[in-house]
């Protein structure tokens, strides 16, 4: 019997594209610029951080369409590493989402909607703060209340996040290109791992998307053209509109300035141009909070249902009005407000980042002992020019995160001991009640 059986393939190619664009495009790229260019160094090797990012996401993006094409079924990278290695890498990697992933990114958004806020209203830090956690719990209350108001959130979201893009890019590249602006800031280092890592974080969402190959026409032609066409698109998008800011303000200032995107606003629009930019800014950093709240706090959830979490019957209990994950809910929004008082944002997306990225390794060399167990897929998608394309995401994330040992081994070693933490977790609470 198909897994997808009641499955109701409603998604077309476009609305597909859509999706793949809107999970992308969030926050960071209006604000991970400044630390790729300060890692960076010069043009050159900011531009390379940009597009070897975008490649190492699209490569790992083709090897999920396979794995999707193979296993359509809710769930997305959890199902896919519990296909490969088994129960107890699966579980790690959801006590990882659970207790770094999500709540690092919820943290960092609700610090980077506080500080783009602030920045307008000349706030204080008190304000600074309630203003974080007043978008946090705005945000989960919503989604508990029911994914109706949620849903509506993130589609006005989802449209209004690429008018600011596009319209820096339209005028930073119709000024007069100046070249000193790209004059470089420093030299290459061994830093520039970290502006790779920077750059992932705008990349992240395209795991999102093979989610909803059951629910594709046409999957196996559409979710691979899907893939490389929205990818691309953003890929093309983040390199313009990175060229853009260099030529507005420069790269020592893009490098140096904090929320340098209100100076680039400000000189190419004006005072009232500058609010209007933020306030798209802002538009666009809610929907992203909202779309990995709606998703993260169903995590846990999901893992208690399957008796694969702790306190199973707690954690996937439903609201008896609103049949949503309460519990999970309160339980992700705790998490997440003890990160919001590190008050980094890029500290907090890169700590997000290195987590997710380790299980991404795992992830695309799992392609290796898929094809070695069962062959290529008979029918569906194969990876696009493997084996070249997995070993690409491998290697490549293999030296983020090598890199980002040595140049940030204190959020290194916390994010390795937390994932380490569920093993004894899993064998002492988990384990015996998979076997029943």
């Amino acid at each position: 019997m198909k897994s997808n059986i009641s499955l109701k393939k409603n998604l077309n190619i476009w609305m597909a594209l859509s999706l793949v664009v809107g999970m992308v495009i969030g926050s960071g790229v209006f604000f991970k610029a400044t630390p790729v260019a300060k890692y960076s160094g010069s043009f050159t090797f900011i531009f390379f951080a940009w597009l070897l990012g975008g490649v190492m996401s699209l490569c790992g993006a083709l090897v999920a369409a396979e794995f999707s094409a193979r296993y359509p079924h809710t769930g997305g990278l959890y199902v896919y590493l519990e296909k490969i290695y088994g129960n107890e890498i699966s579980f790690l990697f959801g006590w990882m989402n659970t207790l770094i992933y999500i709540p690092a990114i919820l943290s960092a958004l609700s610090v980077l909607f506080a500080d783009q806020v602030s920045s307008m209203l000349n706030a204080n830090q008190m304000v600074h703060d309630i203003l974080a956690l007043s978008i946090l719990t705005a945000i989960v209350i919503i989604n508990v209340i029911g994914n109706k108001y949620g849903g509506a959130l993130q589609l006005l979201a989802t449209v209004l996040k690429l008018i600011p893009l596009f319209l820096i890019i339209l005028f930073g590249l119709i000024r007069p290109i100046e070249a000193e602006n790209f004059a470089s800031y420093g030299h290459f280092t061994k830093n520039f791992g970290l502006a790779v890592l920077s750059t992932l974080w705008a990349y992240d969402g395209w795991l999102s998307v093979p989610n909803v190959a059951g629910e594709m026409k046409n999957a196996k032609k559409n979710l691979v053209l899907v893939l490389i066409f929205g990818m691309l698109f953003v890929i093309v998008v983040y390199l313009l509109v990175n060229i853009a800011y260099i030529n507005v303000i420069g790269i020592g200032k893009l490098a140096t300035v904090e929320n340098a995107i209100n100076l680039i606003s400000e000189k190419l629009f004006g005072q009232i141009g500058k609010v209007l930019i933020s306030l798209g800014i802002i538009i666009s950093i809610v929907g992203t909070l909202n779309g990995f709240a709606l998703t993260g706090i169903r995590i846990p959830y999901a893992m208690a249902t399957n008796q694969r979490f702790i306190a199973n019957n707690v954690f996937s209990k439903l609201h008896p009005r609103f049949a949503t994950p309460v519990n999970s809910s309160i339980l992700v929004y705790i998490l997440s407000l003890l990160y919001i008082f590190t008050r980094s944002f890029n500290r907090l997306t890169d700590l997000a980042m290195f987590s997710t990225w380790i299980f991404y390794v795992l992830f695309f060399t799992g392609i290796f002992i898929k094809r070695k167990r069962e062959g290529k897929n008979k029918e569906g998608y194969n990876t696009f020019l493997y084996p070249i394309t997995p070993l690409v995401a491998i290697f490549s994330g293999l030296y983020v995160l090598v890199n980002n040992i040595f140049s940030n081994p204190t959020d290194s070693i916390f994010s390795v001991l937390i994932t380490l933490l569920g093993l004894p977790v899993y064998f002492l609470f988990v384990k015996k009640k998979i076997k029943k």
